[in-house]
């Protein structure tokens, strides 16, 4: 095994780890790859990353972002997804924040950015597709459940138009059938 880290601190902060790549003027930047191990007989090795604990306090945040673009160009692609698999189901992926005993459980945001030209980005949620002689994925919305008070509310609009145009089409249907 490797290890890799700073010591620990009884009184102080712990020491930062930093692994970075350096800067080049020709070409793309360098590549940083963190990759587990691989088994040819059982499940791959797990990776994890996992922000530190605050034991009187808060936990430490978790950002994974691209950087921002330079003077041409856009920002970088981030990508948040599983694996396919040739024989049996390929993974899930949960996105979600975690309880809580006292106070509110975390909000969950998916938003698009603001631009300046051209259309907003849009935002496409689409459940799975199946080639056999079976149903298409499910898509369920559902708001959130209380064991002793009023259950979320479900807000589906458009925007607000803003000083020209109108407001956007709100379309709810089925799709076509061929039989």
């Amino acid at each position: 095994a490797l290890f890799l880290g700073s010591g620990a601190a009884t009184d102080g902060r712990s020491g930062s780890v930093y692994v970075t790549v350096g800067s080049g003027d020709s070409g793309s930047g360098g590549e940083m790859k963190l990759m587990a191990g691989s088994s040819s007989a059982a499940t791959g090795g797990r990776l994890s990353v996992i922000s530190g604990v605050g034991g009187g306090s808060t936990s430490g945040a978790l950002v994974l972002q691209t950087a921002d673009a330079g003077t041409a160009g856009v920002s970088g692609m981030a990508i948040l997804s599983t694996g396919a698999a040739s024989s049996g189901n390929s993974g899930s992926l949960y996105i979600g924040s975690g309880a809580s005993t006292t106070g509110r459980s975390g909000s969950v945001y998916v938003t698009a950015g603001t631009g300046d030209s051209g259309d907003g980005g849009e935002m496409t949620i689409t459940a799975g597709t199946s080639t056999a002689t079976a149903t298409g994925g499910r898509m369920s919305i559902v708001t959130g459940f209380s064991s002793t008070s009023t259950s979320g509310a479900l807000l589906l609009r458009t925007h607000d138009a803003g000083s020209k145009g109108e407001s956007g089409h709100l379309v709810l249907s089925t799709g076509y059938g061929t039989s």
